[in-house]
């Protein structure tokens, strides 16, 4: 998929497509590295209901956690 940088008032754009099905109105953070870009939507109701977390810890296998802590060896 191919877009182009367009100027929006004194600032710059891109039009994304709508197949891409993205929300008018979400808030994405931008970051560059080296010559991407990359979006990350930004989740700020991520922890606002602490019924969605109900379980987890019980979800998570031996196996998650030793993968966890091989960054830490």
């Amino acid at each position: 998929m191919e877009v182009s940088i367009r100027k929006i008032g004194n600032a710059q754009g891109i039009i994304f497509p709508n197949e891409l099905n993205l929300e008018v109105g979400a808030r994405y953070r931008i970051e560059q590295s080296g010559p991407a870009l990359i979006m990350t939507p930004i989740n700020s109701e991520l922890f606002a209901n602490p019924d969605d977390w109900v379980g987890f810890r019980d979800s998570i296998s031996q196996a998650d956690r030793e993968w966890d802590q091989l960054a830490d060896s």
